[in-house]
C-alpha cells in the first residue's frame, strides 16, 4: 500500500501527541498550552488545595494554572518549574485529600486563613491574626457553624471550611460591589508584575512582612493591603482597586524637595527615601532607643518616621517625621560620644555617658536590670537615652547628684547594690504566648533553635532578668513550693518513671504552657487525665 508523504507527517504528529498524553493515575509532563481532562483534574486538585483561584476548572493549562502549580510546588518544597510531573501530581493527590479537622491547639498557615475568613465575616474579633487555634477561634467557629446550620462543635472540619470559604468570598464580593466602584486590579489569586509592585511598596511601608517579594497575591498580601487601606482612610477590603493603587504610589513616591515656602531647611529624608543616610539615621535612632525595628534596613518607612518624630519631640523640634538639616544636626550631636568630663574642679572620672558602648556599659545595664530599672531587652551594650534615664532614676533613689552619667561614685554605688529578682507573672506569660508553635528541640533554649521543656522555662525567666537552673531536676530542687499554682508558677510532672521529668508554666484557667516532645510549645489543660495523673507539684521563683 502506498502512503502519501503528508499522511506520514500527520501520523507521526498524531503518534507524538499520543505519547504526550498522561497515563492513567499519572500527570506526566503537563505544562502551558496543553488541554485535556487530566489538566482539568489537576486544576480541581489545585483548587481543593487552595491554590487555583479561577472560578472553574477549564481543562486548559494557561498562566493562571502555571502560577498555581508553582505556588503549590514551593509550598511542598518541590522544584518550582510550573510543570506538573509525576512527583508534583502525587503530592497534589495527597494534599487535596480530606484533611483532619482544625481544632484547639492547632497552629500554622491553615489556622491563619481560617481566622482571616472568620474576621471577614465579623466573627473573629481578636485584634490580630495569630495562626493559633485557641478558645477565641473556637468560639468564632461555633458562631459560624450555627449560622450555617452545621453542628456547632468549634472544630473546623472539611464541611465547615468549605462553607466558610464560600461565605467569606461572597462577603468580599458584596463589600466591594457598587454602581460606580473602581476597577479591581488585584485580589487573592492574582499574580504578576503589578502584584510585585504592590508588595514592594507595602514592604517599604512596613506592612508586607513576608521575607520575599513573591508576585503572588495571597492572604499575607491581602492582610498587608488592609493595613495600608485602614491607615490611608480607605475601605479595608484587602483588594487593590484604582483608588488603593493611586494612594499607595503617592505615599511611597520619594519626596526629594522641601515643601514650598520661606527660609526652610532642605528636607533630607522622608517616607520612600533610601540609602546610606537613612542607614545612619536609623543607626543613631536605634542607639537612642527610638528605632525599635530588629534590623537597620536603609529604607525610610513609617517605623523610621515614627522614630524620627519621637526624637524630634524629645529634642524640642517640630515633630514632622522628616529629617531636615536641623534634625540631622541634633541627632548627630545627641549620639556623639562625650569622651571628657565637663571642665571644673575636683571631679570624678567619667566612666560612661550617651554614645559610649562596650562591656562596661553592658555591666551597668545588667545591674540596672537586676534593680528593675531597665528590661532585659535593653541590655544592648550601648549607652543611649534609655540607659541614661535609668541611671538618673538610680542616682535619685541613691541620693546622688542626678546627671545621667556614670562616674566613679555612681559606678561604685551601683555595684554595691543587692540584686532584686523581680518577676512580672503577667509579662512572663505574655512572653510565653509569643512562642506558641515553636518546635521541640532537645537542648534548645532560644526561639531560633526551638526549646526542650526546661529550656523554654530557662529562656522565659532569663527575659525577666532572673537566672534559674537549666534542668528539670535542678529546677524542682530550687524555688519555693506552693500548694496550688498561680499564674507564672512552674508546674512539674513525672512523665518517665518515678523522677520529675517535665516542666511548664501555669497560665491560669487550669492550663499550662510547655514544650512537649511531640507538640512543640503548646498549651495543655489539667483537665486532661494524662497531665493530671502525672502532676507532682508547683514551685515559685519570686
Amino acid at each position: 500500500m502506498q502512503w502519501k508523504a503528508r499522511h506520514v507527517i500527520m501520523t507521526s504528529a498524531f503518534a507524538s501527541a499520543l505519547f504526550m498524553l498522561p497515563t492513567e493515575g499519572k500527570a506526566a509532563q503537563l505544562k502551558i498550552g496543553m488541554s485535556d481532562a487530566k489538566v482539568k483534574e489537576v486544576q480541581q486538585l489545585l483548587k481543593a488545595a487552595g491554590f487555583f483561584t479561577y472560578p472553574t476548572a477549564t481543562g486548559y493549562y494557561g498562566t493562571i494554572t502555571e502560577t498555581a502549580v508553582k505556588n503549590f510546588q514551593s509550598s511542598v518544597k518541590l522544584p518550582v518549574t510550573g510543570v506538573v510531573d509525576d512527583q508534583t501530581y502525587a503530592k497534589l493527590k495527597t494534599a487535596s485529600s480530606p484533611q483532619p479537622a482544625l481544632k484547639q491547639g492547632a497552629s500554622g498557615e491553615a489556622v491563619k486563613t481560617l481566622q482571616q475568613q472568620l474576621k471577614t465575616l465579623g466573627l473573629f474579633t481578636y485584634s490580630e491574626i495569630t495562626g493559633y487555634y485557641g478558645t477565641i477561634t473556637a468560639d468564632a467557629v461555633k458562631k459560624f457553624q450555627k449560622q450555617a446550620g452545621l453542628p456547632a462543635t468549634g472544630a473546623a472540619d472539611n464541611a465547615t471550611l468549605t462553607k466558610l470559604k464560600d461565605a467569606a468570598n461572597a462577603k468580599t464580593k458584596t463589600s466591594t460591589s457598587s454602581v460606580n466602584k473602581a476597577t479591581i486590579y488585584l485580589t487573592i489569586g492574582s499574580s504578576g508584575d503589578l502584584v510585585k509592585e504592590v508588595q514592594t511598596k507595602l514592604k517599604q511601608l512596613g506592612h508586607f512582612t513576608y521575607p520575599e517579594i513573591t508576585s503572588y497575591y495571597g492572604t499575607i498580601t491581602a492582610d498587608a493591603v488592609k493595613k495600608f487601606q485602614k491607615q490611608a482612610g480607605l475601605s479595608a477590603t484587602g483588594t487593590v482597586d484604582n483608588t488603593t493603587l493611586t494612594k499607595l504610589r503617592e505615599v511611597v513616591q520619594p519626596k526629594e524637595t522641601a515643601p514650598s515656602g520661606g527660609n526652610q531647611a532642605t528636607v533630607y529624608l522622608t517616607i520612600g527615601s533610601s540609602g546610606d543616610l537613612v542607614k545612619e539615621v536609623q543607626t543613631k535612632l536605634k542607639q537612642l532607643g527610638h528605632f525599635t525595628y530588629p534590623e537597620i534596613t536603609s529604607y525610610y518607612g513609617t517605623i523610621t518616621a515614627d522614630a524620627v518624630k519621637k526624637f524630634q519631640k524629645q529634642a524640642g523640634l517640630s515633630a514632622t517625621g522628616t529629617v531636615d538639616n536641623a534634625t540631622l544636626t541634633k541627632l548627630r550631636e545627641a549620639v556623639q560620644p562625650k569622651e571628657t568630663a565637663p571642665s571644673g574642679g575636683n571631679q570624678a572620672t567619667i566612666y560612661i555617658t550617651i554614645g559610649f558602648s562596650g562591656d562596661l556599659v553592658k555591666e551597668v545595664q545588667t545591674k540596672l536590670n537586676q534593680l528593675g530599672l531597665v528590661t532585659s531587652a535593653q541590655i544592648t551594650g550601648y549607652y543611649g537615652m534609655i540607659t541614661a534615664d535609668a541611671v538618673r532614676q538610680f542616682q535619685q533613689n541613691a541620693g546622688l547628684k542626678v546627671t545621667g552619667i556614670v562616674d566613679d561614685t555612681t559606678y561604685q554605688r551601683l555595684k554595691s547594690q543587692n540584686s532584686v529578682q523581680k518577676v512580672d507573672p503577667i509579662e512572663l506569660v505574655a512572653d510565653a504566648a509569643l512562642l506558641l508553635g515553636k518546635p521541640y528541640v532537645w537542648g534548645g533554649q532560644t526561639p531560633e533553635q526551638g526549646f526542650d521543656c526546661s529550656g523554654l522555662i530557662y529562656y522565659l525567666f532569663q527575659q525577666q532578668g532572673v537566672k534559674v537552673p537549666r534542668t528539670v531536676a535542678t529546677m524542682w530542687n530550687a524555688g519555693t513550693s506552693v500548694s496550688s499554682p498561680s499564674i507564672g508558677d512552674m508546674v512539674f510532672f513525672k512523665t518517665e518513671g518515678n523522677t520529675v521529668s517535665h516542666v511548664g508554666i501555669y497560665i491560669g484557667n487550669n492550663q499550662f504552657l510547655h514544650s512537649g516532645s511531640s507538640t512543640g510549645v503548646t498549651i495543655s489543660s489539667f483537665s486532661n487525665s494524662y497531665w493530671s495523673s502525672c502532676y507532682v507539684g508547683a514551685k515559685r521563683y519570686w
